[in-house]
């Protein structure tokens, strides 16, 4: 099947190499030349795990190209995917110009049947928009050519996003015509036939399906933070708490993990658009706005608990391990660690930071090297400290020997954001140890294993 994809962005970009990967012929087109050029070299331009190599076969066999042309794309397609970016605007709300500039782009060039498919995240009603677009597309030209829409949103999960797309839980379609359905059914045959479920719907429904989602999977991490902040005064364990809910089944043991928050480019901006979607048709989203409350609370949990411990954090070098909103991405977009980072400078205190794959903030271009610096060696960042804050939970970080590390640091404070070393295993001097809802009572200057019994 012949597939062009509007936006070479993380969503496009991954929708169509998977696609080219699994057999159809894939156009990607992206307005800016240079990004276009970088592509077409094999350059994904973020990082995304099994991504380029997957990309570089796909050019290789000419399944996948890159283009600047929309006319070269539209015409030379069944299907058009619409992949591009939906931003927050001041008010929450999301932008969705990008996606109906598309759709009326495809209806300039459009000479034959063609599916458009909106896979970017929109509010519900904006598929009826991007109808409209294409329309007036077509009449610029004073043609009459048939199309159908679909609702087609993507539920990739960064760091997984390959593996999410070829093993999909189920591919959620909205459409108004049989012949859609059929023609997108037959496309993601290659993927369903072995995994996840096709599911047909109206266009409205699939368009509300994926903020629920994403809705329901930001409320379990402030429900759990927002316990996690009571088992701290109470002394209780959040682990301890989380085991025996994960083991109910009604529950299940996902998204359970306390921690310093969410980030990235979904739920903090999907949440704001469903607040602002409530609104606009006089509806209230309390629960939603009670999990963004939560979410910029618990951003700033491990400063709180360093100035308990230290008081006045002015003067004081304080390391964070972990720049990107979670493992496996270099997506620093509402990253817990921006909002931490920012708030230890205001208070006068200097940061030195690492992240396996995050080598520049914007923070940097502004800022003196003695007060924000990014090291190449984790350790290198951690040397001479008073605080070693974990923030993001990357793999490299969970098998560190804290004895060792913290014999580096000028006082030996560590704050577990994300509970990583939750059995502590060192050796070397007592340090301080905090996690995230572990409980007063539980927390302790931690003995090195030979002063133990």
């Amino acid at each position: 099947m012949r597939v062009s994809v509007f936006g070479a962005g993380y969503v496009g970009l991954v929708t169509a190499t998977c696609l080219a990967s699994v057999g159809h012929s894939v156009i990607c087109v992206d307005v800016d030349r240079r990004r276009i050029a970088e592509l077409g070299r094999g350059e994904p331009g973020f990082y995304e795990p099994n991504l380029r190599d997957l990309m570089s076969m796909c050019l290789d066999d000419g399944s996948l190209c890159f283009s600047s042309s929309p006319e070269h794309a539209v015409r030379n397609s069944l299907v058009h995917i619409v992949a591009v970016g939906t931003p927050s605007q001041p008010d929450g709300s999301a932008d969705v110009s990008q996606v109906l500039a598309v759709g009326n782009t495809i209806g300039k060039h459009l000479t034959k049947f063609g599916v458009v498919v909106v896979k970017s995240t929109v509010p519900v009603g904006t598929n009826e928009r991007v109808e409209s677009a294409i329309a007036d597309g077509l009449q610029e030209r004073e043609e009459l050519v048939p199309f159908a829409v679909a609702s087609n949103p993507e539920f990739l999960r960064e760091g997984k996003a390959v593996e999410d797309f070829l093993r999909p839980d189920r591919v959620v379609v909205g459409a108004r015509h049989k012949r859609a359905f059929n023609i997108l059914e037959e496309m993601y045959r290659p993927i369903t036939s072995v995994h996840g479920d096709f599911l047909r719907m109206s266009i409205r429904s699939a368009e509300l399906a994926k903020y629920a989602c994403n809705s329901m999977l930001a409320t379990r991490v402030s429900f759990m933070n927002e316990f996690a902040e009571l088992a701290d005064t109470v002394g209780a364990d959040i682990l301890d708490v989380a085991r025996v809910m994960g083991s109910d089944r009604r529950i299940g043991p996902h998204f359970l993990n306390a921690g310093v928050g969410f980030g990235g480019s979904c739920f903090p901006k999907d949440l704001k658009a469903t607040i602002n979607l409530a609104s606009s048709v006089g509806r209230s989203m309390s629960i939603l706005s009670s999990v963004c409350q939560v979410n910029d609370f618990q951003h700033l949990t491990l400063i709180e608990r360093a100035a308990s411990l230290l008081g006045d954090l002015s003067g004081k070098r304080i390391a964070i391990w972990g720049l990107s909103f979670k493992p496996e991405t270099d997506d620093i977009r509402e990253a817990p660690s921006v909002s931490v980072i920012r708030q230890l400078l205001m208070q006068g205190a200097s940061v030195k930071a690492h992240d396996p794959k995050v080598k520049w903030l914007p923070l940097l271009s502004s800022m003196d090297q003695s007060s924000f610096s990014i090291h190449e060696d984790k350790l290198e960042a951690v040397e001479g400290s008073d605080v070693l804050m974990l923030i993001t939970e990357w793999n490299e970080y969970r098998d560190v020997d804290l004895g060792v590390v913290t014999a580096l640091m000028r006082t030996p404070i560590v704050l577990d954001g994300r509970n990583v070393w939750r059995d502590v295993k060192h050796s070397g001097r007592p340090y301080t140890y905090f996690g995230v809802g572990r409980g007063e009572s539980l927390t302790q200057h931690v003995l090195p294993r030979e002063m133990v019994g």
